[in-house]
């Protein structure tokens, strides 16, 4: 309970103070937080028991283009619960949360290949 506090605190001074954050956009719709909860949503006790790694990880993120790059560790694990469609189908949702809070250069882009 203390480490998830202790995070909590950090990742909101972070966000604060988070020089990626586009100032002409205002506030963002989604925290730091909100992110990074829907990502632990994903994963079940299978997950957590098999994948423990990645909790702690997402967990542990210190900034948002952390949990950014996390994406595909989490889409790995989904992808091993529920297979690819399911797992790009949820990635999707979460990577549409930081829509404001990264610089352009990490925006998803459209991709060439079909799923």
């Amino acid at each position: 309970m203390m480490l998830s506090a202790a995070t909590r605190f950090l990742s909101t001074m972070q966000e604060m103070l988070n020089p990626l954050r586009d100032p002409a956009s205002g506030q963002a719709t989604y925290q730091i937080d909100d992110i990074r909860q829907a990502m632990l949503r994903c994963l079940d006790e299978d997950c957590l028991e098999r994948f423990p790694h990645v909790e702690r990880r997402i967990l542990m993120a210190s900034n948002v283009p952390a949990l950014w790059f996390l994406r595909p560790e989490l889409l790995m694990v989904l992808a091993a619960r529920a297979g690819e469609q399911a797992a790009h189908e949820t990635i999707d949702e979460i990577s549409a949360m930081f829509d404001g809070l990264l610089p352009k250069s990490l925006n998803s882009r459209p991709s060439r290949l079909q799923r």
